[in-house]
């Protein structure tokens, strides 16, 4: 019996429950295992600026392999930008190593109660002179492309969103952003042609063409970063899918297509949820794969780049009528066949769990519910 995993899933256990607990030995990670990391939150500089992290959830992980950094958009609670809402409003970073996590860039914007209740997301005098994004959620329309060092974020939504005093909802966040790391500036993508804002699309980055592929309810978009233009693919999927993401695999030079469907219709296979594409960026067409054992909407289908092999994760509600199973999944690229990795502890999230793969560490970092990361080391042959 090997003593060492064993002492280490103990000791994890033993200070898992502790909040100011966040160091992990990554040479000994028990295999199988969701091993928590309690964030340690820094502060920004400016006074007014000081706040906490809320869990609005409905976006997506990426792993900065230089910055040793997991890269996200979520919510940022102070007195300046206003209070709690479901909307995304700041840039952060998560460091495995020291568990910090920092909010880098939080948008020009605020929320404003209303007199006869509810909430508008209004922009802030600052936006006039550095414009930022409207607050939303990003869902899977979220990427990082490290040739550049910028993120890349694509419509979302924003029922409260104002114009003009004038509240115009979605249509505020019918737009493409992108933001230098290094300068720390977000910048609007002027584009002739723009994908539609139908909710709930993912979209990633093929390094091969040096171009973002958009997909989602039955269309694929092509955005080239050498000109900054939006175009629509040659060819498009063969259904809608609402929460559709779309992931790089770089051995076979194409971008997997999984998941999303009909509205609401995620519980049974009929939904179209399961579903898993190939997209061919150079000839732009589709091919379908095998589906995925569960449903996903945005879901997570992170690629363990020394494997080869790509892993997701849900859990399911246990209820009358959902026939999709809960698991850690995985999917075999060279043989195009799933499989299920039984972990060894419970998930720890509710529905789809946004995850990355950590190069670094050679783990899966996971977003959990409760304002925990969870890293993840699957036992499984190189």
């Amino acid at each position: 019996m090997n003593i060492r995993p064993l002492a280490t899933l103990l000791l994890v256990w033993a200070l898992g429950a502790r909040s100011d607990v966040y160091a992990v030995d990554w040479q000994a990670l028990p295999p199988n295992t969701w091993v928590p990391i309690k964030p340690v939150l820094v502060q920004p500089d400016g006074s007014d600026d000081r706040g906490t992290w809320v869990q609005a959830g409905w976006n997506k992980l990426v792993f900065d392999a230089d910055g040793k950094r997991v890269l996200f958009y979520d919510r940022w609670v102070d007195k300046k930008h206003g209070g709690d809402t479901i909307y995304g409003n700041c840039l952060y970073s998560f460091e495995p190593d020291s568990a910090k996590l920092i909010p880098i860039k939080i948008a020009n914007w605020v929320k404003e109660p209303k007199p006869g209740g509810g909430y508008a997301t209004k922009p802030l005098p600052e936006n006039a002179q550095e414009p930022t994004p409207c607050d939303r959620h990003v869902y899977h329309a979220f990427e990082w492309v490290p040739d550049l060092k910028e993120i890349f974020i694509c419509n979302g939504a924003n029922q409260t969103a104002v114009r003009d005093e004038k509240v115009v909802g979605h249509k505020e966040v019918n737009d493409t952003w992108r933001f230098g790391l290094e300068q720390k500036v977000w910048k609007k993508v002027d584009s002739q042609q723009h994908p539609a804002n139908h909710l709930e699309d993912g979209m990633g980055y093929c390094p091969d063409t040096k171009a973002i592929v958009y997909a989602g309810h039955g269309k694929i978009w092509i955005l080239d970063l050498a000109s900054g233009q939006w175009r629509p693919a040659k060819n498009n999927l063969p259904r809608a899918h609402m929460g559709m993401s779309v992931f790089y695999d770089g051995p076979r030079k194409r971008m997997l297509l999984v998941g999303g469907g009909a509205y609401g219709a995620w519980t049974t296979r009929a939904g179209g949820f399961n579903g898993l594409y190939a997209f061919d960026p150079r000839t732009e067409t589709v091919s379908a794969l095998a589906d995925c054992p569960t449903a996903l909407c945005r879901g997570a289908l992170a690629h363990d780049t020394q494997r080869d092999l790509f892993v997701t994760a849900a859990v399911m509600p246990k209820k009358e009528g959902v026939e999709q199973p809960s698991g850690v999944f995985c999917y075999d690229p060279k043989r195009n066949e799933w499989k299920e990795i039984k972990s060894a502890n419970a998930i720890p999230a509710t529905g789809w769990m946004p995850l990355c793969y950590d190069a670094v560490h050679d783990c899966f970092i996971g977003m959990g519910s409760g304002k925990t990361f969870h890293a993840f080391r699957p036992a499984l042959e190189k």
